[in-house]
């Protein structure tokens, strides 16, 4: 692939796509793996992740975690932060695989009031949001159950105490496709999504 010796290797498992690799880019786009996870992924990802490091406001350098790949707008596994002042929100930032999502976080605090916490910060953070990490959930589903969350969508969740009242609020309408039909989708899709 063309992209890879414009790599610099920060690390076994960074890898740096510096400034000067496109035109605009306003920071560096970090992509984290090894260098087979690195060679096998498509051209998308650079393309993208390089896009993404073009944005106005962009804070520090861009990152796609290991298991990127061709996205909407950013990479699958793309993360960027952006200053309040001069950034942007992107909906590029939202895929289109299901549960494909962005959050949004402000604080006041600062990189110097947070610097000598980060890890805990970021193994706290682990621990509190979902992240997909894996190939099997905590929770088992029947079909009949799958079928039920297929039209009831989130609110499903709220009512066995996987989520919030307030959650639904905040979800593109309110987390439930009131058209969805569980007939018009496959046994094999149903599996896959148990």
């Amino acid at each position: 692939m063309a992209v890879l010796h414009h790599l610099e290797k920060i690390s076994e498992t960074v890898w740096e796509l510096p400034p000067s690799f496109k035109q605009g880019m306003r920071v560096p786009a970090r992509i984290f793996g090894t260098r087979s996870l690195i060679e096998g992924m498509d051209a998308g990802v650079f393309e993208q992740i390089s896009n993404v490091a073009c944005l106005p406001g962009i804070e520090g350098y861009v990152c796609c975690m290991p298991d990127g790949h061709w996205g909407y707008g950013f990479p699958i596994g793309g993360v960027a932060a952006m200053r309040v002042e001069d950034g942007v929100i992107s909906p590029g930032g939202i895929g289109f695989d299901i549960n494909c999502g962005m959050r949004l976080v402000t604080t006041s605090l600062t990189h110097a009031d947070i610097k000598s916490h980060v890890p805990a910060l970021v193994d706290r953070l682990f621990a509190r949001v979902p992240a997909g990490v894996g190939v099997s959930g905590f929770l088992r589903i029947d079909k009949t159950q799958f079928r039920e969350i297929m039209t009831e969508g989130a609110q499903w969740c709220v009512e066995n105490g996987y989520g919030w009242p307030e959650d639904l609020e905040r979800t593109e309408e309110n987390g439930r496709i009131a058209e969805a039909d569980p007939d018009a989708v496959s046994n094999k899709a149903i599996e896959r999504g148990r």
